[in-house]
C-alpha cells in the first residue's frame, strides 16, 4: 500500500513539475507615452482695445521775433483710445504693437507781448492742441496677470497759436508736428478680457518751419510728459 502511494507521489509530482516547466511569466507592458501637461495660467497674447484719460504737460519754442516770450508752458486733460496685438512667449516675455489716438486740450487768454513796428504791445493768446496719435512697439516680461512693459515709437500731433493786439494779430493756423515718444507703464489684467493700465510717455517734436506773411522765418518745437490711464478688453 505504502508502495502503491509513493508511486502515486511521484507521479503527480513529476506531472506538476511538467506543467510548471510550459508556463512563461510575462512582465507587464511599459508605458512608453510622454504626458505634456499645459500650463494653464494667463496669456497676454491676443488683439486688445480700449479707452485712455489723462493729463499732459506741455512745453513749446516758438523762434519768431514777433513775440517777446518765446516759451510757453501749458497743462491739460486728454482722452482717447487705443488699439494693438500682443504675444506672449514661454519665457513670459510679451512683443506687442500698439496704435492710439488722442485729442488734448489747450490753454486759451494767455498773456502775450507782440512786437508791432518794434514796438511789443500787451495781448493775449490761444494754444490749441487738439488731434494726434502714435504707433509704437511693446516689449515686456508677465507675471501671469500683471504686465509691465516699455514702449517706444512715432508720434504725430496737431496744435495752433493765436495772438492778437488792438491793432494787430497773428494766426499759425493748424499745423501738424512730428516727433518720438518713448515710455513705461503697467499692465493689470482683472479678468480673461478685462485689464487696466497706468503709463507714462515723455514725447519730443523736432522743429517744424513755417513761413507767414507776418515772419517768414517762423519755427517751433515741443515736448510732452503724458500721464495716461486706460481700460482695455482683450479678445
Amino acid at each position: 500500500m505504502i508502495k502503491r502511494l509513493t508511486v502515486c507521489a511521484a507521479t503527480f509530482l513529476s506531472a506538476a513539475a511538467s506543467q510548471a516547466a510550459d508556463v512563461v511569466f510575462t512582465p507587464p507592458p511599459v508605458n512608453d507615452e510622454v504626458i505634456v501637461v499645459e500650463r494653464t495660467g494667463f496669456k497676454w497674447t491676443g488683439f486688445y482695445l480700449g479707452a485712455l484719460a489723462g493729463y499732459h504737460w506741455t512745453d513749446t519754442e516758438a523762434d519768431t521775433w514777433r513775440l517777446v516770450d518765446r516759451d510757453f508752458q501749458l497743462d491739460n486733460w486728454l482722452a482717447g483710445g487705443f488699439f494693438g496685438f500682443n504675444y506672449q512667449f514661454d519665457n513670459d516675455l510679451v512683443l506687442g504693437l500698439e496704435g492710439e489716438f488722442d485729442y488734448s486740450a489747450g490753454a486759451n487768454d494767455q498773456t502775450l507781448d507782440i512786437i508791432i513796428a518794434g514796438v511789443p504791445e500787451a495781448g493775449t493768446g490761444d494754444f490749441d492742441l487738439g488731434w494726434g496719435g502714435s504707433l509704437r512697439g511693446r516689449l515686456g516680461y508677465a507675471f501671469d496677470r500683471t504686465l509691465v512693459y516699455a514702449t517706444a515709437g512715432g508720434e504725430v500731433a496737431t496744435g495752433s497759436v493765436t495772438g492778437s493786439v488792438p491793432s494787430y494779430s497773428l494766426h499759425t493756423g493748424e499745423k501738424v508736428m512730428l516727433g518720438w515718444t518713448a515710455g513705461a507703464g503697467i499692465e493689470q489684467a482683472f479678468t480673461d478680457h478685462l485689464f487696466g493700465r497706468l503709463e507714462y510717455r515723455y514725447s519730443y517734436f523736432p522743429s517744424v518751419h513755417h513761413s507767414f506773411r507776418w515772419d517768414p522765418d517762423f519755427s517751433i518745437k515741443a515736448s510732452q510728459s503724458l500721464l495716461k490711464a486706460g481700460l482695455g478688453y482683450k479678445f
